[in-house]
């Protein structure tokens, strides 16, 4: 029987765990626009949620899950992660996965905000992402082919179908790569916003790609926006993870108030959304906010990373103060699959971060990104293994089309993003924003291959499309739910109930 050919774009978590499932039956290949370590799971500092220990149960989490993602959630893909997820992370473990563990060699596990119970498995106190990540590196050594510096342009759609994907590479050459099975694997579109956690290569390209190619596009409005960063002046900014509240550091501002007094009742540990609002709320009034870490024992062998990180910014993290804004940390929205992975076209897929199976509803619970990627990525395995090999066809790129681009720079998006489109939403500031980027051009064709174009080039029509698409669904959700607040209309609205956005590309335009 022919090996399959399977193509991944990305390489963050979703990938690795799909290619270190599918080497042995398939010839594997992962393009990676920067680097294999440029990605949002590689930062990721939490850890992973599952109900592992003996007091915890699946059901549980996905009580937890539902109501973070304030039931906006699919129901079946919430109890697949929950009950799976455990078995997933309970097969991980035994793989020799090196889990932070006691003196007796039972698992630490953390607390995070809106969980109900203790479930989060972490690795380098801080650095369960990175961990993950060189694990299964190791575990992919010379079994893979991985080639850097690919920017993905296009899917190559022929009779209904995604024979490849197109590239281009750091020298503005364009590359052609077929295959039985594209899958999208490229993180969220946090990078688009000015104070993020995220990567600075997550900027939707994933999302972009596919919605031009026709694939449905769902939930985009729904984004996070983690509460404690690390107040910089950095472009990029560092988490200061969830888990330091769990341990029980405290929100003040420079006269010590506790800010989330009487805000909630679970105070520190509330849902991000909240936190982040009453934040903004303080900030807007002109006031300082920090971390107070006072009462943390053994701060620096817990967090590592985190007091690297404060050193590295001059910050004295010893006075048990650092210095915190919220910022966009994770996107829910994304390209729509079901459960194996599977968009609305055939042979190509999505998982992790660029995927909407709806499992995080309108706000993510902390620690089940890392899970979703597990997750998934092992479904989408399974499911591969059943497919069979088609024969390839030769694909030929058209000759190029001159066209005018008229762009912004990067710095300027992602202020209109953040003013506009951020933690509070109103129509005025919406409007405000897509009148701002009709400005630009933004090609609505199924290919931006067709264009003569530079590498930079593609890349801003990548974030203007994704910006217009967010802006456009946030626009449309006339209520305030999880992630998305409205300051215009701030309740949730019956008549959105279950209601979800979805936007694709067709012959006869963009459907709603």
């Amino acid at each position: 029987m022919q090996r399959q050919k399977i193509v991944i774009v990305g390489s963050g978590l979703a990938a690795y765990v799909l290619a270190s499932e599918s080497w042995q039956h398939s010839d594997v290949t992962i393009l990676t626009k920067n680097t294999t370590n440029d990605s949002n799971s590689i930062r990721a500092q939490g850890g992973i949620a599952a109900a592992v220990s003996s007091k915890d149960q699946w059901h549980l989490h996905a009580e937890d899950t539902l109501k973070a993602g304030v039931f906006h959630n699919h129901q079946k893909a919430v109890e697949t992660l929950a009950k799976e997820g455990k078995q997933v992370v309970k097969s991980l473990l035994q793989q020799g996965f090196p889990a932070d563990r006691n003196q007796h060699g039972e698992l630490l596990l953390g607390r995070e905000g809106a969980h109900s119970e203790r479930r989060i498995i972490h690795a380098g106190g801080d650095q369960t992402g990175k961990y993950l990540i060189h694990f299964y590196q190791q575990i992919l050594q010379g079994k893979i082919t991985i080639i850097e510096g690919q920017l993905a342009v296009d899917c190559v759609i022929e009779a209904g179908e995604c024979k490849g994907i197109i590239t281009m590479d750091q020298d503005n050459q364009l590359h052609t790569y077929t295959a039985d099975h594209i899958v999208l694997a490229t993180g969220g579109f946090g990078a688009l916003y000015e104070t993020t956690s995220n990567d600075p290569s997550a900027t939707g390209d994933g999302i972009a790609i596919a919605y031009r190619a026709g694939a449905r596009v769902s939930d985009l409005e729904f984004v996070q926006f983690h509460p404690t960063m690390l107040a910089t002046q950095a472009p990029y900014n560092d988490l200061i993870s969830e888990a330091v509240r769990g341990e029980g550091a405290i929100l003040v501002d420079q006269n010590g108030r506790e800010i989330m007094k009487g805000a909630h009742p679970l105070e520190n540990l509330a849902p991000r959304d909240i936190i982040a609002r009453v934040m903004m709320t303080e900030l807007t009034k002109g006031n300082r906010l920090y971390l107070d870490i006072h009462q943390i024992k053994n701060f620096q062998t817990k967090f590592p990373f985190i007091k690297s990180v404060c050193e590295k910014n001059n910050i004295d993290w010893q006075q048990g103060l650092i210095p915190v804004n919220p910022g966009a940390h994770f996107t829910m929205g994304g390209v729509e699959t079901d459960l194996q992975g599977r968009t609305n076209i055939p042979r190509l897929y999505a998982i992790g971060e660029v995927a909407c199976t709806h499992v995080h509803g309108a706000n993510r619970l902390a620690s089940n990104s890392l899970l979703e990627g597990l997750v998934f990525a092992t479904r989408l395995a399974d499911y591969l293994k059943t497919q069979s090999s088609v024969p390839s066809s030769s694909i030929s790129l058209v000759q190029p089309l001159h066209h005018r681009f008229h762009h912004p720079d990067l710095h300027t998006l992602r202020k209109q993003m953040t003013n506009h489109v951020g933690i509070n939403r109103s129509e005025s500031g919406l409007n405000e924003m897509l009148e701002w980027l009709v400005k630009f051009t933004i090609i609505q064709d199924n290919y931006l291959s067709r264009y003569t174009t530079s590498r930079d080039q593609i890349q801003m029509q990548h974030h203007l499309q994704v910006a217009q698409l967010v802006t456009k669904a946030a626009r449309k959700r006339i209520e305030s739910r999880g992630a998305h607040y409205r300051v215009d209309y701030p309740f949730k609205s019956e008549q959105w109930e279950n209601k979800r956005i979805t936007y694709q590309l067709t012959k006869q335009g963009v459907t709603v």
